[in-house]
């Protein structure tokens, strides 16, 4: 297979989309198959730390101060809730970077967010602002390319996943902007044969009475010049986990939705650049064909 790229950094296209219904709370991470709904149910229902997958613990060469200063605008001037960056192995010494502006509060100090309240009219916004950074070996930085502040909405009306989020129900055409920022996807998105792109992802959470549900999306992004641009907005996962009845020894049923998709680099070159697959993961669902639209910068679904 040439140029086959995974969107979750994960190996293997094992069946991963299952719903069903389990008799106790114990028994839902059997259930689980996709890589996102089994580290949100370790996270919220296991209390396990999240893993550093917006490098927060910053290089000591790439200190938080100097990443702010390279990518947001001094007319900006809310508080910096996270700094970030991750090594973005096509070149050795850059790096991905993130400030997220304003939004929610952070938890804790060491608990650091790039998030937004979807309920909450008195919080900042979240301004959300990517770069990538060259560090050489003196320790010298250089800015390689910056995004200026991200949208990154999507369109679930049309997607191919189980459900959507909530507040898709009542968006036009669907199209709505992540709550959340929780990792790079740094896999090799070759999507032209002098242009590599990164991923971030973005999430939605959903709370329910002895339940919940997370939903998660992927913002394509690739260097133009100086300019990060941002080339593709997709749905990639969704979980729900639906309480249902009481039993008579105080456990509980609950009704399971479990699915992603990967995203795949064809061979197929549409104006230059490499027609992308979102498939769903172990497959059972229709591919859907993005193709780059060379008049918007960006790549628009076929159908």
């Amino acid at each position: 297979m040439h140029r086959l790229v995974i969107a979750v950094l994960a190996a293997g296209l094992a069946p991963f989309a299952s719903a069903g219904t389990v008799h106790s709370l114990d028994q839902v991470p059997k259930q689980l198959k996709t890589p996102e709904a089994k580290q949100f149910f370790s996270q919220q229902m296991q209390g396990k730390p999240p893993p550093d997958l917006l490098g927060v613990h910053l290089p000591a060469a790439l200190p938080a101060d100097a990443v702010i200063r390279l990518l947001v605008p001094p007319t900006d001037t809310a508080k910096p809730h996270l700094v970030g960056a991750k090594p973005w192995p096509v070149r050795a010494g850059l790096h991905v970077a993130i400030v997220c502006i304003g939004g929610t509060e952070p938890y804790s100090a060491g608990e650091p967010r790039c998030a937004r309240s979807p309920n909450d009219d008195k919080e900042p916004p979240l301004h959300v602002y990517l770069g990538v950074i060259a560090l050489d070996h003196g320790g010298h930085t250089s800015l390689e390319a910056a995004s200026g502040p991200l949208d990154c909405a999507m369109d679930w009306s049309r997607s191919k996943l189980p459900r959507q989020p909530m507040a898709a129900d009542d968006a036009k055409d669907g199209l709505i902007r992540p709550e959340s920022f929780e990792r790079f996807d740094l896999a090799r998105y070759k999507i032209a044969p002098d242009s590599m792109a990164f991923g971030l992802r973005g999430a939605w959470m959903e709370s329910y009475s002895g339940g919940g549900a997370n939903f998660t999306g992927l913002c394509l992004f690739s260097v133009a010049g100086h300019r990060l641009q941002q080339v593709l907005a997709v749905p990639m996962s969704a979980y729900a986990d639906i309480a249902g009845d009481w039993h008579k020894n105080g456990t509980r049923d609950h009704d399971i939705t479990d699915a992603s998709n990967v995203l795949v680099v064809s061979n197929h070159v549409t104006d230059g650049h490499f027609d992308l697959l979102l498939k769903r993961r172990g497959g059972g669902g229709k591919t859907r064909t993005y193709r780059w639209a060379a008049s918007a910068g960006r790549y628009r679904p076929v159908d």
